[in-house]
């Protein structure tokens, strides 16, 4: 599993900007702009690609197809909702080369789909599915400076199959407060800020309570679960971890606690996700453990592959 360093920044301040967010009216979820999805183009508006969605297309592309700026061109409009930065979505899909027209990858016969968390990885790609609604075959032609790495000399065309798309943030029914539990207090974006009760000492036993009651899949104790979490240090009030910081949800197999973005997640703060439903927002009080600290968690259900 890929591990990513989170840098220990201030619950307080998290809280505070959040608040303040909240207080000025910016209520707007600023990843719902699609003002920064690729436009179409000349490039992308070339490429035909013929077939069922979620089969492998006949794609036709004119060759050489070079573009400057990267394009993406919805060939087949979906009637899902629209995909968004900062949602995973699962798709198929097949990369060409844009200067010979050759297959140089394709998910297409793999027997499952492929999932994609939007705003992560290239650029381009995600710029190009976005505002794309669920059931869309869309063409992105990117530009050899889009492409990543170093080297590229020829534009690649992807086409993308959206098949689904994973919750953004928790969408559950707001649940009345709990008194004793941390302030969770949410950005336009779903991020939590967390405020830890300035009496009482730390838990000594795992306790959690929905914020937010989901109305869909119920997640099982061997689930591979869609996540959004930040967990905030009991006693010196900073971040310890968080997804919503690294950009992506995360990958969870909750029965080992592996984890695609850290190493692993506290199987006691796993186990109080059993028996929820995705939407559900949770918090959890964790104790210390060995040489973890105790802590709060705030996490958001978001799906089950």
């Amino acid at each position: 599993m890929r591990r990513v360093t989170i840098g220990r920044t201030s619950a307080v301040v998290v809280a505070v900007g959040l608040v303040a967010a909240v207080l000025t009216g910016c209520s707007t979820d600023p990843n719902n702009d699609c003002s920064t999805a690729l436009p179409s183009g000349k490039a992308s508006q070339l490429v035909e690609a013929t077939g069922k969605i979620g089969s492998k297309p006949k794609i036709t592309v004119p060759t050489p197809l070079d573009t400057t700026k990267s394009e993406r061109t919805i060939i087949t409009e979906g009637t899902g909702e629209q995909v968004h930065k900062g949602q995973v979505i699962e798709m198929q899909y097949t990369i060409l080369d844009g200067k010979t027209g050759q297959v140089q990858q394709t998910s297409y016969g793999s027997g499952d789909t492929y999932p994609l968390a939007l705003g992560s990885g290239n650029a381009a790609l995600s710029k190009g599915l976005q505002c794309a609604p669920v059931g869309s075959r869309v063409a992105v032609v990117i530009s050899p400076k889009d492409a990543g790495g170093t080297g590229a000399t020829s534009s690649g065309v992807i086409v993308v199959d959206i098949l689904k798309a994973y919750l953004a943030k928790a969408d559950g029914a707001v649940r009345p407060s709990v008194s004793g539990f941390p302030t969770v207090v949410l950005a336009p974006t779903g991020q939590p800020g967390i405020t830890i009760p300035s009496s009482g000492s730390a838990p000594t036993k795992v306790r959690s309570e929905e914020l937010k009651a989901g109305s869909g899949a119920t997640v099982k104790k061997d689930s591979f679960a869609i996540l959004q979490y930040t967990a905030v240090g009991w006693e010196d009030k900073n971040v310890i971890v968080s997804s919503w910081q690294s950009g992506s949800p995360d990958f969870v197999k909750l029965d080992t606690g592996a984890s695609q973005l850290n190493q692993a997640l506290p199987q006691k703060v796993l186990a109080e996700l059993v028996g929820k439903k995705v939407g559900s927002q949770v918090v959890i009080e964790a104790p210390a453990e060995g040489q973890v600290a105790a802590s709060a968690w705030v996490v958001d259900i978001l799906g089950i592959r």
